[in-house]
C-alpha cells in the first residue's frame, strides 16, 4: 500500500476531527446538555440498537465523523491512482475535489447511512442531517485541497 492513501486518510481524520473541535467544546461546556451538537449526527440508533446515554450518542457520532473523514481521503487518492478523474483533467485540482465531495455525499446518503439504520440521506436521525453531511464533506473537500497545495513540490501549479 502506498504511503499516499495513509496520508489521504489521515489527512481526512484529521479535518474532520479539527472541524468537530467546536462541537467537542460545547459538548464538554455543555456537560451535555447540548441537544444537537453542529457537523455531528446524533447517532440515536445504529444497526437497530438503541443509543440511550447521551454521552455515547456524541461520542459514536464524533466516531462517524472522523472515521467517515478518513475514508474520505483515503478514497480520493485509491481513486487518483486508478485515474477515475481523466474527464476532469487534474487529479487533486480543486474542481476534482469539489465534484469528488457531492458524488461522496451521494454515495454516504445513499448507501453509506441505510446500511447503519440511518435512513436515506440520514433522515431518520433528523431533519438537517442531510444539509450537516453535505456541509461538512464539501469543508472536507476544500480543507484538503488546501492541504494538497502545501504536501506538492513548488513546481505544482494547480489548475482552477
Amino acid at each position: 500500500m502506498s504511503i499516499d492513501y495513509l496520508l489521504g486518510g489521515s489527512l481526512g481524520g484529521l479535518v474532520a476531527f479539527v472541524f468537530a473541535l467546536p462541537a467537542i467544546l460545547l459538548e464538554i461546556t455543555e456537560k451535555g446538555r447540548v441537544k444537537e451538537v453542529p457537523l455531528l449526527i446524533d447517532v440515536k440508533t445504529i444497526f437497530g440498537l438503541k443509543i440511550r446515554h447521551k454521552h455515547e450518542v456524541f461520542f459514536i457520532g464524533l466516531l462517524i465523523h472522523v472515521v467517515m473523514g478518513f475514508l474520505f481521503g483515503f478514497c480520493y487518492v485509491a481513486l487518483v491512482q486508478l485515474e477515475w478523474l481523466m474527464g476532469l483533467h487534474e487529479p487533486y485540482s480543486f474542481i476534482s475535489l469539489l465534484v469528488y465531495a457531492i458524488l461522496s455525499w451521494v454515495i454516504v446518503g445513499l448507501l453509506v447511512y441505510p446500511l447503519l439504520g440511518f435512513g436515506v440521506f440520514g433522515l431518520k436521525e433528523g431533519r438537517h442531517v442531510w444539509m450537516e453531511t453535505i456541509v461538512s464533506h464539501l469543508i472536507l473537500g476544500i480543507s484538503l485541497w488546501l492541504l494538497v497545495q502545501y504536501f506538492q513540490p513548488v513546481f505544482f501549479n494547480p489548475v482552477f
